[in-house]
């Protein structure tokens, strides 16, 4: 007689389970289903995919194939698809990213009633695998594969302590920060309260962007460069008379306020900040003589033939190797000295805020701390939940493959927001734990079946909506 348990199958459920649970709670049937009249309804497909994405990071085609195994088929209440199906559904949600946004947003507001809707905004770009979309473009690549055209893609999110994500845009690969914010800012809007702060890095800081916030009765927290205007500042800045703003490390810090054309100006200096802008120095110019040295021996033991002449068709290029002469004058710590000396430029350790609403030089220092949240949800898109590279073609499969990532980062930082215990955790070992809680189906003599949930964690207990202390 054949084995009872032969045919027994064990599989992840916790990627599932989760997105399920959200799916209720965000209303995905509301949202999706009014996209697409035929056949399955979107929503079990944006749910296969979001918990595809949680669990692997692999191509759409991967995805179709792994939604299309029967156990997963049965858990999703969908029937088998093919995969050109799954293409187009991702297109279909990529098409009407815009509204979809919109709809998730008078979900959220609606479900949690956030009362502090100030919000950090990012841009960030991902190499695009292809060729044939038309936004992969050639641009600054945070990839450092400037060889690969990209897109770039904007985040927005409630500021500290919600850190919950509100919109994603997409844009071609050559789009700068500043072009960005306004479609970003605008897909923002409705999610805003009235007098909303706005924080932003430097990159997004132009005097059209400012405009457009305040155009819309927000306030706007912006790090600013320096210019020649604020050098006057920095000589004249007298750490007795500025307000002393905390310690880092053990260093201070401390900040003197301006009124500037309708702007505040919080002009600080970092005793840290000094500390690792003149180490850093220190290191480069070392790195420089060393490197120096090395071309300055290769010269000398070349010298016969430093000169080079290439005959190329009707031009004559010469190639010329010169040597800098203080480089045989002077000794290495001279050396050193002088060129410490030329690299110092008096603004070390300082730096500048700008804001349109009148805070406390430690409430803009602290609110612009807190904006590293930003910073770390965009590491968390790009290596946990793995947005990239994006495999897939047309421009509208594109925008729908970043939403499916979005949605995945959406519900780790709602789990975040719901849960006090699992404030703390990184994304990456919620996100495990979800991954390790796994269902098997014990089939019985009679042809039934009993479910068996293992590798249950204290984690992996909140995806089941079960109560537990995370330690």
């Amino acid at each position: 007689m054949a084995n009872k348990h032969i045919n027994n199958k064990s599989f992840s459920i916790g990627c599932i389970e989760i997105v399920k649970k959200y799916e209720k709670k965000l209303g995905f049937g509301t949202i999706f289903n009014r996209f697409k009249t035929k056949a399955d309804k979107l929503s079990k497909f944006v749910t296969g995919f979001v918990s595809h994405k949680l669990h692997y990071n692999q191509s759409i085609n991967h995805a179709t194939e792994w939604m299309n195994q029967q156990h997963i088929l049965e858990e999703l209440k969908l029937n088998e698809f093919e995969p050109k199906t799954g293409y187009r559904n991702l297109a279909t949600i990529g098409r009407h990213d815009k509204a979809i946004i919109s709809l998730i947003q008078n979900r959220l507001l609606s479900v949690y009633k956030f009362e502090n809707t100030d919000s950090n905004m990012d841009w960030s770009s991902i190499v695009l695998f292809g060729t044939k979309a038309n936004m992969g473009k050639h641009g600054y690549s945070r990839d450092h594969r400037p060889d690969k055209k990209q897109i770039t893609f904007g985040i927005s999110e409630y500021a500290s302590p919600i850190n919950v994500p509100l919109a994603i845009t997409v844009q071609a690969g050559n789009v700068l920060d500043k072009q960005h914010f306004p479609i970003t800012f605008k897909r923002t809007l409705k999610a805003l309260n009235p007098g909303s702060l706005i924080i932003i890095d430097k990159g997004a800081n132009t005097k059209d962007n400012k405009t457009l916030i305040k155009s819309h009765e927000h306030h706007y927290l912006f790090a600013s460069s320096l210019s020649k205007s604020d050098d006057e500042r920095i000589q004249n800045f007298d750490k007795q008379k500025a307000v002393f703003c905390g310690e880092k490390d053990g260093k201070k810090i401390f900040c003197q306020k301006y009124l500037d054309n309708g702007e505040y100006n919080y002009l600080y200096f970092s005793e840290k900040l000094y500390d690792d802008q003149i180490s850093g120095k220190k290191k480069r110019i070392q790195k420089q003589i060393k490197e120096s040295k090395e071309m300055q021996d290769k010269i000398l033991s070349t010298r016969k033939h430093k000169q080079k002449t290439y005959q190329l068709q009707d031009f004559i290029a010469t190639e010329t190797l010169t040597l800098q002469k203080r480089l045989e004058k002077l000794s290495d710590k001279e050396l050193s000295e002088t060129l410490f000396s030329e690299s110092i430029t008096g603004r070390e350790g300082v730096f500048l805020l700008i804001s349109s609403k009148d805070l406390t030089h430690s409430q803009a220092l602290k609110i612009y701390r807190e904006r590293d949240s930003i910073e770390k949800m965009m590491d968390s898109l790009k290596n946990v939940i793995k947005i990239k590279p994006v495999r897939v073609w047309t421009d509208d499969e594109i925008k729908g493959a970043l939403l499916i990532g979005f949605l995945a980062q959406l519900i780790i930082s709602l789990m975040k927001y719901e849960n006090e215990n699992l404030k703390d955790f990184h994304p990456k070992t919620i996100v495990e734990s979800i991954r390790n809680l796994t269902l098997t189906l014990e089939y019985q003599d009679d042809f039934t079946f009993r479910k068996v949930i293992s590798n249950i964690d204290a984690i992996n207990q909140y995806s089941l909506g079960q109560k537990s202390e995370v330690t």
